[in-house]
């Protein structure tokens, strides 16, 4: 689902409210979350699910083209755990 269906859906069940508005709205709860995932805070949405940051360590790999040991240095990840509700309707939904 794209920003812009977030948007649509939104304006069909709150018509009336308009597109900026409701633009406004999504705009400021998307920038909310970055900034929350940013400073390293957990996102918890209740029945949906969760965003954390990881941090993952440094390691070493090869470079399967040049068969050369390279190091890959620590990073953040954003890994997203799925709620109750979510995991229940996907299940419902894979086997019915």
């Amino acid at each position: 689902m794209l920003k812009a269906d977030l948007l649509k859906r939104l304006k069909a069940e709150f018509p009336e409210y308009t597109n900026v508005d409701l633009q406004e709205v999504l705009d400021v709860v998307f920038d909310h979350m970055c900034q929350s995932l940013c400073r390293g805070r957990r996102i918890e949405i209740r029945g949906f699910g969760s965003f954390a940051v990881h941090t993952q360590k440094e390691r070493e790999f090869i470079n399967p083209r040049n068969g050369k040991v390279t190091c890959c240095p620590e990073r953040c990840r954003i890994v997203f755990r799925p709620g109750k509700n979510l995991k229940k309707i996907h299940k419902s939904r894979v086997e019915g």
